[in-house]
C-alpha cells in the first residue's frame, strides 16, 4: 500500500528502528526513519501476523539500513513482507494485512 508519494520503494536507505509483535492481537509493526533530508519517521503495520522471522546474522556485515522491501500476495489471500537489510538479513511477516504510514 503506498500513502502519499511514498511507496515500498522509497524505504531503500530509510533506517531500520524496531520490529515487535503484540502476542494477544497478532499485530506486528515496524518502525523506520525515512532517509530523505526530513529525516520523517514510518510505521509499518501487519494485522493478523501468522509468521515473523527476523535473523540477525550479518553476513554482509553489520548495518541498519533498508535495501529493499517486497510485499507480496499469498494464495490464500494473506501478504507477505519481506524486509532485505543492508546487513544481508532478510526480515520476514505474513499477516492479513500491510500497511505503510508515514509520520506527518
Amino acid at each position: 500500500m503506498q500513502i502519499g508519494n511514498i511507496g515500498w520503494d522509497q524505504l531503500h536507505d530509510a533506517t531500520l528502528v524496531a520490529v515487535t509483535t503484540e502476542w494477544a492481537s497478532g499485530e506486528t509493526h515496524v518502525r523506520v526513519r525515512l532517509s530523505e533530508a526530513a529525516a520523517r519517521g514510518a510505521g509499518i503495520h501487519v494485522t493478523g501476523s501468522k509468521l515473523l522471522r527476523c535473523p540477525r546474522e550479518q553476513p554482509w556485515g553489520p548495518s541498519v539500513s533498508i535495501n529493499e522491501v517486497r510485499l507480496l500476495s499469498l494464495r490464500d489471500g494473506r501478504k507477505r513482507l519481506e524486509i532485505e537489510v543492508q546487513s544481508g538479513d532478510v526480515i520476514e511477516i505474513e499477516g492479513d494485512a500491510v500497511e505503510l504510514n508515514v509520520d506527518a
